[in-house]
């Protein structure tokens, strides 16, 4: 039995997980007494936090490196000793979905894990701030030069798994993202049972979300400490031990001790510091498994896809022998075969992506031409006129409708007065 199974076993019997977690409360407020999130709580950025009470402490915090404003509620979360580094971040709101693929664009991120679902108990947990192709196939964000765009979805027994491409507007490059989501895990509390956890967690490490050639992942539940501190914990926890010499020295509570000194009150209830316990212990019974998992992240689907596009737009037609063609290819590559609706989905947005680049490099162009043609002081003087005429044609129209008629009216009556007078004299 390892000292993790021993120490929870203990704790259980003497009911003590409320009590290990207040006494682990009272340590982090000391050890983060120093701690200071100045930032959070500039004027500008209040709006951008979905809860007042968790906000990034500055010396962790992830800076965007383009724009006006740097902030975003998000921090680095590194255990040396694990040799993992991640990003935990809230769940975007409207206001901050740009933000957030900023952010994935600026750290070079490849694997996004999302820890909660968009509405949860009727409350708003998450903004929908990826295309999940129900709603849109394609998420364009102006104001950071950033488009989304769906590739495929792939729903495993506990979650789902999609593709994104992330394109740089300015630039035309594209990165690959692979997103997961839908996994059952109640808001402040943890799921009945360890396994599908580390079905998931194996299935993250073998997308490659920590292959040192890119950015750390992005974990995010609603808030973005307690689902996403739990998943840190477990994740790094068993990669100490699977790693040390000596793994009856590693603490689980040190290491939960150091990850909370990075971003505020990870793992928020005692429910998930059980849960921790239980993951860690159940994951240790299969952790050469669990290593065998971690694998380098694999691009080789999304080339096949971008030469498809760039190379074959004639083959991306709806008729089916185009579809036969697609699953041929994959067969003679031994790839997994995908259903023939999967690979329908697929060319189909293929190709309605293929349109859409094309009218947005047509558009680009078009506002490119004419901004060259315009000098700067003319285009101030252009916006100046523009703003003004707005402004007479909306706010003040029915005002000056009735000036008008007043200034006509009286201009008559005084004409026909001067007329009288001149008469009577």
């Amino acid at each position: 039995m390892s000292h993790i199974e021993e120490e929870f076993e203990e704790i259980e019997r003497n009911y003590g997980w409320n009590m290990l977690f207040r006494k682990l409360a009272n340590d982090h407020g000391v050890r983060t007494l120093e701690k200071k999130n100045n930032i959070a709580l500039l004027n500008i950025n209040r709006g951008l936090n979905r809860f007042r009470d968790v906000l990034p402490y500055d010396d962790t915090r992830v800076r965007l490196q383009h724009g006006p404003n740097d902030y975003i509620n998000a921090n680095f979360v590194e255990v040396p000793w694990a040799n993992r580094k991640y990003i935990l971040t809230q769940g975007p709101l409207p206001s901050t979905s740009e933000h957030f693929w900023q952010m994935v664009w600026e750290q070079n991120s490849r694997v996004i894990v999302m820890l909660t679902r968009l509405i949860e108990k009727e409350c708003n947990k998450c903004w929908l701030y990826y295309p999940d192709y129900e709603n849109d196939s394609e998420l364009l964000y102006d104001a950071v030069d950033l488009k989304v765009t769906f590739i495929s979805e792939k729903q495993e027994e506990y979650y789902t798994q999609r593709k994104f491409e992330l394109t740089n507007i300015l630039t035309g490059e594209s990165r690959p993202i692979i997103h997961w989501s839908d996994f059952e895990w109640p808001d402040h509390g943890a799921p009945s049972s360890p396994e599908p956890f580390l079905q998931l967690l194996c299935d993250v490490r073998q997308s490659g979300a920590f292959d040192s050639r890119f950015g750390a992942p992005i974990l995010h539940c609603s808030a973005g400490i307690g689902r996403s501190g739990t998943f840190v914990l477990v994740d790094s926890v068993l990669k100490m031990i699977a790693h040390s010499d000596n793994p009856n020295d590693i603490s689980l509570v040190e290491v939960l001790a150091h990850i909370r000194t990075q971003r505020h009150g990870l793992i928020q209830t005692a429910e998930q510091l059980r849960f921790s316990y239980m993951a860690i212990a159940a994951g240790l019974k299969d952790l050469d498994e669990l290593e065998q998992c971690e694998r380098p992240f694999n691009e080789s689907d999304f080339d096949e896809l971008s030469e498809s596009d760039n190379d074959n737009d004639s083959k991306l037609s709806k008729s089916l022998e185009d579809i036969n063609s697609e699953l041929q290819k994959r067969v003679n590559n031994s790839q997994p075969l995908s259903t023939a609706n999967d690979v329908e989905t697929s060319l189909r947005l293929r190709q309605e992506r293929l349109k859409r680049n094309e009218a947005l490099e047509k558009k680009v162009n078009e506002m490119k031409a004419k901004l060259h043609e315009q000098s700067p002081s003319s285009h101030l003087n252009d916006g100046k006129n523009m703003s003004i005429l707005s402004v007479l044609l909306t706010k003040y129209r029915r005002p000056i409708f009735f000036g008008l008629i007043t200034l006509v009216t009286g201009s008559i009556f005084l004409y026909k007065f001067t007329k009288s007078n001149d008469r009577t004299q």
